[in-house]
This record gives C-alpha cells, sequence and structure tokens, in this order.
C-alpha cells in the first residue's frame, strides 16, 4: 500500500510534541512576502481570503494580508507531494497533475492531508490541467474549487482562469457571475475584477471601453503582479488605439519595476507588438524593414524562452513569432525562415497545450499562405 501523504511516524511524534509542550509547534512551513523577498518560518494555521495566520515559535501569532504573500511553501513530507510541487513551480505540469491525481484519488491519502492546505492541493491540480490545455477537465474542477472553498486565497486566480477560458471559447455570459462573485469578496478582489472586465472588453473589441477598467484595476490594486499586468492591458489598449508610443512607455515602465516573470514575458509582448504595428504603419522597406522585424522577433522570442509558461502570453509570442518569420521569408537571403516560421506554426497545432486554441486555429490560417 502507497505511504499516506503525511508521514505516519511523523505525525504522531508531532502530535506527542504539542500534547507535551504546550504551544510549540513543530511543522516549520516557509512563506514568502511580495516585499523584498522575504522569507518567514512557522505554522500557517489559516490560508484564507481573508488573510494568511502565521504561529513563529516564541514570536506569538502573525497575521498577513494576502496582497502581503507570495508563496508558501508547506512542511508536508510526503515525498509525492514535494516532488509534484517542484514539478508546478518549474513547468513540469504534465508530470504534476499525474502525482497530485494519484494524492487525491486515494481515500486515506486525502484524508490525512493537512486541513490547511487541502485547498491549495485541489487548486494546483486544476492548474496543471489548464496549463496543459485541457480546459474541458480544469474548467469544471476550477467551479468546483470555487464552490467548495469560497474563503479561499486562490478563488480570485482560479477565477481569472475561468475568465481567460471564457474569453477564447467567446462565452463571454459566463463571465459576469464570475466578476461579481470577484467584487464581493473585497477592495483588492474588486480591482481584479476590473482587470479581467478589461480582458473581456478588449477581446471584444472595445479597447476604450476596455483601458478605463486597467485603470481602475492598477490605482485599485496593492500588489506589484497585478499593477504589472494592468498597466499591460492599457498597454494592449494603446495598441488598438494606434498609439504605439504610449504603448511603448507603460511597457518599458513595467520593465523597469522589476517585474515577475508574467509581467515581463507581457511587457515583452507589448513591445514586439509596438514593432510590428510601426511596420504596419510607416512601412519600412530594405534593411531598416529587416531591422524592425528581427527586433519584432527577438522581443516574441524573449517571452517564449524567458518567460514561457504562461497559458496567454507564451501561445501568443509563439504565434507572432511564426508570423514575424513568415514576413521575414519574403525578404531577399531569408529563404530560410519559411521553414523557421513553419516550425513555430507547428509547435501550435500540435502540442496539445494550444492545439484547441483560437492560436492554434490562426497559425493553422498562415500555414495554409506557405502551400
Amino acid at each position: 500500500m502507497r505511504r499516506l501523504s503525511l508521514n505516519g511516524r511523523t505525525a504522531i511524534a508531532a502530535l506527542f510534541f504539542c500534547l507535551s509542550a504546550g504551544r510549540a509547534w513543530t511543522l516549520d512551513d516557509k512563506v514568502t512576502l511580495y516585499r523584498n523577498n522575504e522569507l518567514l518560518n512557522g505554522h500557517v494555521t489559516k490560508d484564507e481570503s481573508s488573510g494568511v495566520d502565521l504561529e513563529i515559535t516564541g514570536q506569538g501569532s502573525r497575521q498577513l494580508q494576502p496582497t502581503e504573500v507570495a508563496d508558501i511553501d508547506w512542511d508536508i513530507s510526503d515525498k509525492e507531494w514535494r516532488t509534484a510541487i517542484a514539478q508546478y513551480k518549474s513547468g513540469g505540469y504534465g508530470s504534476a497533475a499525474q502525482r497530485l491525481a494519484g494524492l487525491i484519488s486515494e481515500k486515506e491519502s486525502l484524508d490525512a492531508f493537512r486541513r490547511e492546505a487541502k485547498p491549495y492541493l485541489f487548486y494546483v491540480y486544476a492548474d496543471c490541467l489548464y496549463h496543459m490545455g485541457k480546459l474541458s477537465e480544469a474548467v469544471p474542477l476550477f467551479e468546483k474549487f470555487i464552490n467548495e472553498n469560497k474563503s479561499s486565497r486562490y478563488v480570485p486566480t482560479a477565477v481569472g482562469s475561468l475568465v481567460d477560458a471564457a474569453i477564447e471559447g467567446h462565452s463571454f455570459e459566463k463571465i459576469t457571475p464570475l466578476l461579481a462573485l470577484l467584487r464581493s469578496q473585497g477592495p483588492e478582489q474588486k480591482a481584479q475584477a476590473d482587470f479581467y472586465e478589461g480582458r473581456m472588453l478588449l477581446a471584444q473589441g472595445k479597447p476604450r471601453d476596455a483601458e478605463s477598467k486597467f485603470v481602475a484595476a492598477a490605482s485599485g490594486s496593492s500588489v506589484p503582479d497585478a499593477k504589472g499586468m494592468a498597466l499591460m492591458g492599457q498597454a494592449e489598449c494603446a495598441i488598438g488605439d494606434k498609439n504605439i508610443t504610449k504603448a511603448r512607455e507603460l511597457a518599458q515602465r513595467a520593465l523597469t519595476a522589476s517585474p515577475s516573470a508574467v509581467v515581463s514575458g507581457a511587457a515583452h509582448l507589448v513591445i514586439g507588438d509596438t514593432l510590428i504595428a510601426e511596420v504596419d504603419t510607416q512601412h519600412p522597406a530594405g534593411e531598416a524593414l529587416e531591422n524592425k522585424l528581427l527586433d519584432a522577433l527577438l522581443e516574441y522570442m524573449r517571452v517564449t524562452e524567458q518567460y514561457r509558461g504562461d497559458p496567454r502570453t507564451e501561445p501568443n509570442a509563439l504565434l507572432k513569432a511564426g508570423e514575424c518569420l513568415q514576413r521575414m521569408s519574403a525578404l531577399p537571403n531569408h529563404g530560410g525562415d519559411r521553414q523557421r516560421a513553419i516550425s513555430m506554426f507547428g509547435r501550435l497545432t500540435s502540442d496539445t497545450k494550444y492545439r484547441n486554441t483560437s492560436w492554434a486555429a490562426e497559425a493553422e490560417k498562415d500555414m495554409q499562405k506557405f502551400r
């Protein structure tokens, strides 16, 4: 029989120690804060949208706002769990999902799993499937997670994934109740709802309406990543409104703020888009055209190589890198770029993560132009 998620001997020892030592905690969770990546060690007794409570030996209890907490490394000794989380954080979603499915499917393991961390277990499993492009499996799991864990700190990010899935499927009617749920949870969640509504409006071809939502999201949030992504939303709107200078300034502003990989990827995607917009509006020729396309290609490739893993920016950058190469293949001495473009498009149409997305559909259309 497979070992329990929390090693039995460790659990007994922990119980004995706590009974004999009063409020002495034997668990050593590691909580990383956004501020200067400060690390706190202790015992997390609550991880919810209302806050994270941490017992620190000899220092008592500390209450943290959800917006302060970047990550929790749960002190759970089960090897399957620790391996799965390491794979998840490094982008190995398939392997992580397989291990997490084993934990969830075994009643003994699930019953023994640490109560405070159990919502995170279910969230990560759904998120792995989402990153793998298995939306038909991920979406109902996210919905179930939200219904059964309404107070979880991961509800807003689960809602964000559902919004993105609804946008991808043009199921905009599903988004309104999700936004209402977020707005009912507090000011930070309201800012997140404004951001997701901006994404919806942008997908509907309403950049000016979307911009007002992104501005509200940036001003209403205290989380650096959320502010950065709201800025990138404004930059996308500026490109839609043909204000290339503004879009580039917003992207550069985000990059100078030491952003996370997600924000950095979005910023480089925007910069690539501004370069392509300049090609389309300024119509450079010869060496100027070649340099502009090459610069755009390098921005897109930075997303796919340095900041990979985001289910929205990575496939978008793959498609646009392929389209850059497609344009370059028509230039003198660039015949080899034809095959490079086909290779980029092929990654979108063959990889199960992207096969059923709008980016794969566009890549298939682009490949038809070569035939």
